[in-house]
């Protein structure tokens, strides 16, 4: 059997085997920075052609002409409904203070009721005044519980 090696092809040679011997390798840097340029030059040349206005010169063909939105005008509006000079914007400053004193409010009332709640719970505790209590029925007197002495017998 013939060994592998031996029958391969030899490989082509590199770059730098097919260069000549007073020649330079090109740098890899050229291609990128070659293309660059022809983007620049033609970025420029394009500038420098719609800076001339050549539309003026030439017509390229029918120019479409400015047509109004479609809609109704905000000026309209404001003509119809009488707010000619009327801020459109939200004043987000005035909003926030708003809410704010609506938030207060709100903790204000929760506080009245929490206080009027524990008002009508301590009232329910607390025994009642003389003038209410002589208005209701009295209960009936229970003896005393101390044990009294027999009375004295005569000698």
């Amino acid at each position: 059997m013939a060994q592998a090696g031996s029958s391969a092809m030899p490989s082509p040679p590199s770059p730098a085997q097919q260069r000549q011997p007073g020649q330079r390798p090109r740098p890899i840097w050229v291609g990128p920075l070659v293309t660059g340029f022809c983007f620049a030059l033609t970025y420029g040349v394009t500038q420098r052609l719609l800076a001339l206005n050549v539309g003026e010169l030439i017509r390229f063909g029918n120019g479409f002409d400015v047509q109004v939105f479609p809609g109704t005008s905000l000026e309209s509006l404001r003509l119809r409904f009488g707010d000619a000079e009327a801020e459109i914007r939200g004043d987000l400053e005035l909003q926030e203070l708003q809410r704010q004193q609506q938030e207060q409010a709100k903790r204000q009332a929760e506080e009245a009721r929490r206080l009027e709640a524990e008002l009508r719970q301590t009232d329910a505790l607390q025994p009642l005044p003389e003038e209410q209590a002589d208005a209701l029925p009295q209960a009936p007197a229970l003896p005393d519980a101390a044990p009294t002495a027999p009375p004295a017998l005569p000698r």
